[in-house]
């Protein structure tokens, strides 16, 4: 588990550290502070230097430009933005150091001047003199020799990379999950969902469910054997007929995937960008109170972001109801322009509630 975290030259930070780390955390402050980047590199810290944190960060955001290669259309990514100030030359670096402990988990990612003898992206970027070929390597404690190294084209940008059947939202390697605030898809769900039918953690996804519509029994993912489209159907009390997840709110289909993610990452990391999207303020601390139980379970440590003034004070009504798991939660304002995040306890939440004082910067 990370005690702390270490970004120089990524994103919006040139030098930021995220100090006192605890099972469950929770990254605020105001839009553009940079909460999500730190979610980026926690996730690169945690997958060790693979190509796929790097990449999966810019698909998710959507940071992609298009270039028109033999009459077809490639769609690269933008490489650039993950570098501070969206600069990117030859020598130019960001490094990501997590700690646990004195053990040290260094991501570092250069642009280094390519071996290769011809670089053919830059012939495609269609830039007057761009200077030598680059290329982009990622060198970590999971990737120590840099593979594969990624060539650079004069904007800045890589060709997509991505082994077949990796979703760019949702990683799952190494025990690394990211959450993102556009969901998961149901064909994806269902395929995290099937381990753990009949395992006692199905259990613990249906009472996580059951914190917005007490009423349901079961949960189902159904499919054709000729189509790659899936569903999911509750069984609710009372009710003779299956319904569709989908009639009980898109608040209900994000908790699901949160709980099956926390499942899914036991032993590991999971990342929540926007925990409280879709959730009514009224479930919020039942929320942080099952997170907290299932992170303790299932040994996972928790980052996540939210904009909400109601996601905060559920900390502080849970720290009044249950301080023993509140002990385990900690809440770190984030500002690109400091130099450090400001960090809370549970404590010291409740005594912020109570004071209406604001701790979202």
């Amino acid at each position: 588990m990370f005690d702390s975290l270490k970004v120089q030259g990524f994103r919006a930070f040139n030098s930021f550290e995220l100090p006192g780390l605890t099972r469950v955390n929770l990254l605020v402050g105001k839009n553009n502070a940079g909460k999500t980047s730190l979610l980026d590199a926690v996730e690169m810290a945690a997958l060790g230097g693979r190509i796929s944190s790097l990449l999966g960060s810019l698909a998710r955001r959507g940071e992609v430009s298009f270039e028109s290669v033999d009459e077809q259309v490639r769609r690269d990514l933008g490489v650039c933005h993950l570098f501070w100030g969206h600069r990117i030359q030859e020598n130019a670096y960001f490094e990501v150091t997590a700690c646990t402990g004195s053990i040290e988990r260094k991501v570092r990612c250069e642009v280094q001047r390519s071996q290769r003898e011809q670089n053919q992206l830059y012939l495609l970027a269609m830039q007057p003199d761009p200077g030598p070929p680059l290329d982009i390597v990622l060198i970590g404690p999971d990737n120590p020799n840099g593979i594969p190294d990624l060539p650079l084209s004069a904007r800045g940008s890589v060709p997509e990379y991505r082994r077949s059947g990796t979703s760019p939202h949702l990683l799952g390697q190494a025990n690394v999950w990211f959450l993102d605030t556009a969901g998961v898809d149901l064909n994806v769900l269902r395929a995290l969902w099937d381990p753990l039918v009949l395992t006692p953690e199905e259990e613990k996804v249906i009472f996580a469910i059951r914190m917005l519509e007490p009423t349901i029994e079961r949960l189902a993912f159904t499919g054709h054997p000729t189509s790659s489209e899936s569903a999911a159907f509750v069984k609710l009390t009372g009710e003779v007929q299956r319904i569709p997840l989908g009639s009980l709110g898109d608040g209900i289909k994000r908790l699901l995937a949160q709980a099956i993610c926390l499942a899914r990452a036991a032993g590991g990391v999971l990342l929540i960008d926007e925990i409280d999207t879709g959730l009514h303020y009224t479930t919020l601390e039942a929320m942080w109170r099952f997170v907290i139980e299932s992170a303790r379970r299932l040994d996972v440590q928790v980052f996540a972001t939210s904009h909400s003034g109601d996601c905060i004070r559920a900390l502080a009504w849970l720290q009044t109801d249950a301080p023993e798991l509140a002990a385990d939660i900690s809440v770190h304002r984030i500002d690109r322009t400091a130099t450090a995040a400001v960090r809370y306890s549970a404590a010291d939440i409740e005594i912020a509630a109570r004071h209406h004082i604001e701790v979202r910067g």
